[in-house]
């Protein structure tokens, strides 16, 4: 299940996927929640109740395809570990991302291990990660991902301004409608067409995004402009993967409301 891409925009990392995963051996549901923003802290040698702030700390943006359980339980068990981490006395100045990849990639390696040994391939799930780099000064991404041998694969990407990662089931209708040099406004354009094509039925569900802010990673909502309801009226609904944050179901008087980025595809 699922598209996503990848790509450098000059000194930015950009993300947009799709919003299905497959239930079960053959239903398919469109809740997955695939672009995501996961903290991070790393505390000197002294340890996180040292009294001092950390010595390096951001976000993490993520994009995950494959096993909806594999994606779970990895996308948990790194939001918890990262948001705590300590670097070694011996390797003080060890805290850019190439040690953050390398601690990810240990936690990945077990959890997709397991899960593999249990459910076999389906149990396969890739990933790109990307984040600011405090040793080289740059946002950085890496990409993971389990193959059916049950072999785990970790290898920087995008390293040069226009380079793009394609992945996920839908990675191959996507290739053949990306042209090169595309933007940012292509590029999604792309993953809407694979998302609406019948022959694709593996992806769907609405558009996800997310971008880099200086080190801090923004995942945001899609607007889009709806067709005409049961009352004849069409409105603008606000998506993220399948909450309607413009819908009724948020459109409320009282009580606490959303307040979500957009991406305008209206226009």
């Amino acid at each position: 299940m699922t598209l996503c891409i990848v790509w450098r925009d000059g000194s930015n990392i950009k993300f947009v996927s799709d919003s299905r995963i497959s239930v079960g051996s053959m239903a398919t549901s469109d809740i997955g929640i695939k672009v995501v923003r996961i903290p991070f802290n790393i505390s000197g040698p002294d340890g996180p109740g040292d009294g001092l702030p950390p010595i390096s700390c951001g976000d993490l943006g993520m994009a995950f395809a494959g096993s909806a359980l594999g994606v779970l339980m990895v996308k948990e068990a790194l939001a918890e570990l990262l948001f705590s981490m300590q670097a070694v006395p011996v390797f003080r100045n060890d805290y850019g991302m190439d040690a953050i990849a390398d601690f990810v990639f240990r936690a990945y390696e077990v959890i997709s291990r397991d899960l593999c040994k249990t459910i076999c391939e389906n149990g396969c799930t890739s990933f790109v990660f990307a984040g600011f780099c405090a040793t080289q000064n740059k946002l950085r991404a890496f990409r993971m991902e389990t193959d059916k041998q049950n072999k785990h694969h970790i290898y920087e990407v995008l390293t040069k301004d226009t380079d793009l990662e394609i992945f996920g089931s839908g990675a191959p209708a996507a290739r053949l409608l990306i042209k090169n040099g595309a933007r940012e406004r292509d590029i999604i354009d792309v993953i809407q067409r694979v998302i609406d094509a019948s022959s694709v039925p593996s992806v769907g569900g609405n558009i996800q995004y997310g971008s880099f802010v200086g080190t801090k990673f923004q995942p945001a909502g899609v607007a889009k402009l709806s067709d005409r309801d049961e009352l004849g009226d069409s409105g603008v609904h606000y998506w993220r993967g399948p909450l309607d944050l413009n819908g009724s179901d948020f459109d409320q008087a009282e009580g606490l409301t959303p307040n979500f980025p957009m991406l305008d595809l209206i226009r």
